[in-house]
């Protein structure tokens, strides 16, 4: 039987040291916490909130985030693409997201706003109807991904081949739309 914690605030918490199996939070608050290195198995995380925290290297097999919502957090390295893909939803505010992986996961409707989205793995993913406001996706992998509809206009450094990724109604700003052609090593002046 899983533990079960409701409507709680966790403050200045390390769970660094601990695993978390079988856990569920629901409606929980997370401040300054740091979860670094943690193995969360088989847990589950229902509309919570994560302000200030560190997830880097976190480990999720088997867990479920839905409707959550990180703040100004640290996710280095993070394994999204061990999480239940049920009813899945996350999103990210000013956080931290380099060399983290989303393979192939369903995240139609996600919110990515001033992030760092660096060397991520975006191999695979349904991303439709997606919002990346003011992102950096230096590196980031962009591989058969399902790119419909994703707002892309005020994000920048990011390298998407046109033939090998869904990207019809797309949007993107006269400034970022050269990003698509870095492909074919031409220069637009």
């Amino acid at each position: 039987m899983n533990e079960y914690f409701n409507d709680e605030m966790y403050t200045k918490v390390s769970f660094t040291s601990q695993q978390l199996s079988k856990t569920d939070f629901d409606s929980c608050t997370f401040k300054s916490c740091d979860f670094s290195d943690l193995h969360i198995n088989s847990s589950e995380f229902l509309e919570c909130e994560f302000i200030d925290c560190n997830f880097s290297n976190t480990r999720l097999k088997g867990s479920s985030f839905k409707e959550v919502h990180f703040y100004n957090s640290k996710l280095l390295g993070v394994k999204f693409h061990e999480l239940e893909p049920f009813l899945l939803k996350i999103n990210f505010t000013d956080c931290q997201l380099d060399y983290a992986s989303f393979y192939q996961l369903k995240m139609q409707n996600f919110q990515f706003v001033n992030c760092s989205i660096k060397e991520v793995d975006f191999t695979e993913v349904d991303l439709q109807f997606s919002y990346f406001d003011n992102c950096d996706l230096t590196g980031a992998i962009f591989e058969q991904t399902d790119l419909r509809s994703v707002n892309f206009k005020t994000s920048r450094n990011f390298s998407i081949d046109l033939e090998t990724n869904k990207i019809e109604k797309a949007v993107f700003s006269k400034d970022n739309v050269v990003n698509l052609l870095e492909k074919y090593r031409i220069r637009v002046e």
